[in-house]
């Protein structure tokens, strides 16, 4: 429970920081950590998006980036959408609705990623009041029936078609959402069973990680934002897909993982430091590496330890979190003593602070952009690391 609790506060932080996700990543977490039937799940996830899209939208408000007239003709049509959408949800099976839901993730992804020029607009939005009726409607239906708030398919909407500026797109999004979650859910309520105690637990843990999602959206360069929610959805649309394969395959998946469990461990873990890396490159708009992060906390400058003692600690109770799920991948035995573990970090602390952080910061980040500087350093430096541990393990005659 609590580790469900943790992962409802990123419905929180999608919403406050992006404008939309909320329900993308609603949906798996009932589903796979409350285990909640797929019908249920998506009835609750409205409520939940509903409240916690609300509670965003009013610190958005008080920035002055909601557009409120974009947000009543968008949202008001929407409503009737969703309504239908939520009545005619009980003819579709849910694979199948979560299916479409994931295919209609990537697609609005790939129309933002493409950078399409947004329409010319004044302050409230281009769309014409037909158009955005339209849209609404359209828009509705489809997330009325899939459990969705909408963000990920309003805020591309707002962009590229009502030309509104990502950060009012984000603030008005949060408000369509809430309008639309709540008439979506009136489609379900009569035919499917909502867990209300577990719901307004899920709605407080992720209330207050859209707080902190709303200080943090206005830090973000708009760009960046609108990348990073693109990049969001694709993460979230190949998982909700991938989650629809049938059990069979699935088997065969995890015999081979299996038989290659430190292939898939290693996999698994260059992920996850990936998108670490990339999280701080879209937020700080800087490479940092964990080397750096954690060696900046011994000399910090005015304003920058929080966001480097959050780091650190996440580091901690990650690997808490994962020690108490999954107790099996690891290990309370020591192949050394802790002195040699000592002198082996405090080496690994000086070689990456000599090489400017060649591990996660270059390693990751800049590789990935094809930097040849980064390409350079990250080669000698896993060059010279394999030179320097070969050279040692002879010396210590091949105990390494």
């Amino acid at each position: 429970m609590l580790l469900a609790l943790l992962l409802s506060s990123l419905i929180g932080l999608s919403l406050g920081l992006l404008g939309g996700g909320g329900s993308i990543v609603t949906v798996p977490i009932l589903m796979y950590a409350l285990h909640v039937p797929a019908k249920s799940a998506i009835a609750m996830s409205l409520a939940v998006v509903g409240v916690t899209s609300a509670s965003a939208a009013i610190t958005h408000a008080r920035a002055g980036n909601v557009r409120w007239r974009v947000a009543a003709l968008f949202g008001g049509a929407g409503m009737v959408g969703a309504f239908a959408g939520g009545h005619l949800a009980r003819l579709v099976p849910g694979w199948l609705l979560l299916s479409g839901f994931g295919a209609m993730m990537l697609l609005t992804a790939a129309a933002m990623l493409r950078g399409k020029k947004p329409a010319r607009a004044s302050d409230e939005g281009a769309m014409k009041p037909g158009r955005a009726i339209l849209d609404g409607v359209a828009v509705g239906l489809v997330t009325g029936m899939v459990g969705a708030g909408g963000g990920f398919l309003v805020v591309p909407a707002l962009v590229l078609l009502g030309g509104l500026p990502m950060h009012a797109a984000v603030g008005t999004s949060l408000v369509v959402i809430a309008m639309k979650s709540f008439a979506g859910l009136a489609g379900y309520l009569g035919h499917v069973s909502i867990d209300w105690p577990l719901t307004a637990l899920t709605s407080a843990a992720a209330i207050a990680g859209s707080v902190a999602g709303g200080k943090l959206s206005a830090r973000v360069p708009q760009e960046r934002l609108r990348q990073g929610f693109a990049w969001f959805v694709v993460v979230m649309g190949v998982f909700l897909l991938g989650m629809q394969i049938p059990a069979a395959a699935w088997a065969a998946a995890r015999a081979f993982v299996s038989a290659h469990l430190d292939w898939a461990l290693a996999l698994g873990g260059g992920v996850l430091i990936g998108l670490a890396a990339a999280l701080l490159l879209l937020v700080n708009g800087r490479i940092a590496g964990v080397s750096g992060i954690a060696s900046g906390l011994l000399a910090p400058a005015r304003g920058d330890v929080l966001w480097r003692a959050l780091f650190v600690a996440g580091l901690v109770l990650g690997g808490a979190v994962m020690g108490r799920a999954w107790p099996a991948l690891f290990s309370n035995t020591l192949s050394r003593s802790l002195p040699a573990i000592a002198l082996a970090g405090l080496l690994v602390g000086i070689g990456s602070r000599l090489g400017n952080g060649c591990t996660s910061g270059h390693g990751v980040c800049g590789v990935s952009r094809f930097s040849p500087r980064s390409i350079a350093a990250t080669a000698t430096f896993i060059a010279t690391g394999a030179f320097t541990t070969l050279i040692i393990n002879r010396l210590l005659g091949g105990s390494l």
